[in-house]
């Protein structure tokens, strides 16, 4: 019986250790190991392109309900393009706009004739008031941008010279968010930093498998109907990658965008964006087969499945270190954690008191991005949908 007890307690805490350094190896991958990796390919420029001249007709759709206050400026930025009048078409598809919003875009229409409105049948969501301008776009070029987003008059050519590559399906711009005070800013701007690096050395390499809604550009061809309950930054590049064109990140074309500042307003974000990107991803399980697309099935894994699994892997590390803990085994790593946690809810603490959470905030900021991860997961398990914009 004390044989079969030791056995049994020897296989318990080898069990605990592997997932513990199975939990932690798989973190350090995914936010270091993985960008490491990116960068070493990205030094060959292999994939790099060289993109030339091209003047393809575009199609710009906006999707907008109740933006009275925001789409005369918006339609002014996309009037002000330098780009072939005769070349550009600019779509405003009306979600079931109950304010301003169609008279507005009807008066502008009334000068810029390049300017039109089309409506959903009643509130559509986001996705489906693109699909419904879609139909009614005449351009080579569906360009995808939202109406918060600021494009600079010279942003357009840059995107569209990539397409004189054939094998170029969808362009993307970098979005630039001003900074704001107080750590979620803060971390705001250091994820987003972070997640730009990663996308401009996937496109480099031909691996890249995702896009900015703020602006993205797609081929007319190979636009699908998007599902309600995708991204339009999600969806489409899949598309296009399943149909063996690349996705590119222009870096010469950057817009400007907003986030939330608030913790709640973080938090919903990173939910909205995990549900509706797992399900994205997984309703194209061609791409994570390693055997027909490595290159992006690697991406995928890495750049996103991985990542948003993090709060699991957490979880989990903790769990196994405490039991080992327990056993008077990998003490200092436990501590470790722990410090890092406390740090975080300090941040947290401090951040709502509208205290500085310097020098807290970054282990605040992480752990706010992993809780939106861990929910947005369980809410897309649940079979929850989200189409708001």
């Amino acid at each position: 019986m004390l044989l079969t007890y030791h056995t049994a307690t020897d296989l318990w805490t080898a069990g605990c250790e592997t997932a513990l350094w199975l939990a932690l190896g798989a973190t350090l991958y995914t936010w270091a190991g993985y960008p490491a990796s990116l960068w070493v390919l990205s030094r060959e420029r292999c994939g790099k392109l060289s993109p030339k001249a091209f003047e393809p007709t575009v199609s710009i759709i906006i999707a907008a309900r109740n933006e009275e206050a925001q789409i005369r400026d918006k339609l002014r930025d996309c009037s002000a393009l330098r780009y072939r009048p005769d070349a550009l078409q600019i779509l405003v598809a009306s979600d079931g706009s109950t304010d301003n919003t169609e008279t507005i875009v009807r008066e502008l229409s009334e000068r810029d004739p390049r300017v039109e409105l089309v409506r959903t049948k009643g509130r559509a969501g986001k996705s489906q008031a693109q699909n419904v301008a879609a139909q009614h776009a005449s351009g080579e070029i569906l360009l995808f941008t939202d109406v918060e987003t600021r494009i600079p008059p010279d942003a357009l050519q840059p995107i569209l010279g990539n397409f004189s590559d054939p094998q170029v399906g969808l362009v993307t711009a970098v979005v630039n968010f001003p900074k704001g005070d107080g750590a979620v800013a803060g971390g705001q701007g250091f994820y987003w930093r972070y997640e730009t690096f990663l996308r401009q050395m996937e496109s480099d390499i031909g691996i890249l498998a995702t896009a900015s809604g703020q602006l993205l550009a797609v081929r007319r061809s190979l636009f699908r109907p998007i599902d309600p309950q995708h991204g339009d930054d999600c969806i489409i590049p899949l598309d296009v990658c399943l149909h063996g064109f690349r996705v590119v990140q222009e870096p010469r074309a950057v817009v400007t965008d907003v986030m939330p500042h608030t913790i709640e307003g973080e938090l919903r974000a990173r939910i909205r964006m995990t549900t509706r990107n797992w399900t994205g991803t997984f309703s194209r399980p061609a791409l994570l087969n390693p055997l027909r697309f490595p290159g992006t099935a690697w991406s995928l894994v890495s750049h996103k499945l991985l990542r948003w699994l993090t709060p699991f892997l957490l979880v989990s590390a903790l769990i196994s270190n405490t039991v080992l803990v327990l056993e008077h085994r990998a003490v200092l790593l436990w501590f470790t954690q722990a410090i890092f946690y406390l740090a975080a809810i300090v941040g947290w603490l401090r951040e709502r008191k509208g205290q500085s959470a310097a020098p807290f905030s970054y282990a605040f900021c992480f752990c706010l991005a992993n809780v939106g991860f861990m929910l947005g997961i369980v809410k897309a398990f649940r079979g929850q949908r989200t189409v708001a914009y």
